[in-house]
């Protein structure tokens, strides 16, 4: 149990998903032109034994690193991710704010983000960026300037100068 705001609330772990179980089957619909909408949080993580037996596990899932599992899968060559804000912001809600354009896996990851807010986005852009692909972060209000890339934050594996910021 932990504190949230006046009252109290049950935490459970939320580790990293490691494969999506159905990714199979969102391929196929992905291969016969269907619009799959798919790893939503809070799906039910299962473990497999040394059976091949799923059991159910008292976890939550993050949306966000559900979907860098998925796209890894699926072997996509981007993960775009929508949130509130038109960039990542490096010291968000300060003076000191800096929007950030571009990033490197490794520079991003060093950056403190708020926990269950911009750092599963991060994590998981990360990890997509990590296995060679991109990954962009923006508003979805916003999504056709956010794909045509006039707004976002990108991470990728090729910027020269580790963070570019806006």
């Amino acid at each position: 149990m932990a504190r949230d705001g006046a009252a109290f609330r049950r935490v459970v772990p939320s580790p990293s998903p490691l494969r999506i179980v159905q990714a199979p089957l969102v391929r196929m619909l992905l291969e016969n032109r269907h619009l799959v909408v798919c790893v939503g949080g809070g799906g039910v993580p299962v473990r497999t034994d040394s059976k091949g037996r799923q059991t159910g596990l008292h976890a939550v899932v993050d949306k966000d690193l559900a979907s860098a599992a998925l796209a890894a899968e699926l072997e996509a060559d981007m993960l775009v991710m929508l949130t509130d804000g038109d960039f990542v912001s490096e010291n968000w809600g300060t003076s000191e704010q800096r929007d950030i354009l571009t990033a490197l896996p490794e520079a991003i990851s060093r950056l403190a983000f708020a926990e269950g807010s911009m750092k599963p986005k991060v994590d998981a852009a990360v990890r997509v960026a990590r296995a060679g692909e991109r990954a962009l972060i923006g508003p979805l209000e916003r999504l056709g300037d956010l794909l045509d890339r006039n707004i976002r934050t990108e991470i990728h594996p090729d910027v020269p100068d580790g963070i570019v910021h806006v």
